[in-house]
């Protein structure tokens, strides 16, 4: 599918029907996305794969969402590791066999030593942006392979790290439903590109 195909065809839906979703189209989708970029190549995601603890997420939502929860097949939780001075040494540990010597002392002594520099603020810009960047690239895979998604980011990030079981470092950013859907929405305004580009 090109490019411009595929991202008219994503749409965010929020009604699914019941008909069973693969597990392993959705990490088929994942796989894609963790292929995004991402600021020094830190990649700071973890992505959650939730089913029996939907209830549970739904608890605290608005009644729409709440439902659109409980009928999807799966929600991705998306968290980001704020603790990126490990996490470059994690991706050192993991990758040490293929990459450089060059590579493994950028992970392990240049990066760790820069992100001693961050404050909460550049670091909460920082993981924003990469959280972005996957996210958008995760329901666009998803779309790739025939399911509906819709991104979440009202909930309660409060409480998802215990109903997850997730490590505290792992900050919550956003849920992703994801099932099959009958709805067929219009497609959404979009402004003329003369309107949002201009040339000097």
């Amino acid at each position: 599918m090109k490019f411009l195909d595929l991202s008219k065809k994503r749409r965010a839906i929020k009604h699914f029907n019941e008909k069973p979703v693969d597990k392993k189209d959705v990490r088929t989708a994942i796989e894609i996305a963790s292929l995004s970029p991402s600021a020094h190549n830190i990649q700071p995601w973890k992505f959650v794969l939730v089913d029996s603890k939907k209830e549970e997420l739904a608890d605290s939502l608005p009644a729409a969402n709440k439902e659109q929860v409980q009928s999807a097949a799966y929600v991705i939780a998306l968290f980001s590791d704020t603790d990126l001075e490990k996490r470059a040494r994690k991706i050192a540990r993991i990758g040490r066999k293929d990459l450089s010597d060059g590579q493994l002392s950028y992970f392990i002594e240049t990066m760790p030593a820069r992100f001693k520099g961050f404050d909460e603020v550049i670091k909460g810009e920082y993981l924003a942006l990469n959280a972005g960047l996957v996210a958008m690239n995760l329901v666009l895979a998803l779309t790739d392979q025939g399911l509906s998604s819709n991104m979440i980011l009202g909930f309660d990030k409060s409480t998802a790290n215990a109903i997850l079981a997730i490590e505290e470092r792992f900050r919550p950013e956003l849920l992703i439903t994801v099932g099959y859907s009958d709805d067929k929405p219009e497609p959404t305004y979009r402004l003329p590109v003369d309107e949002i580009l201009e040339e000097r």
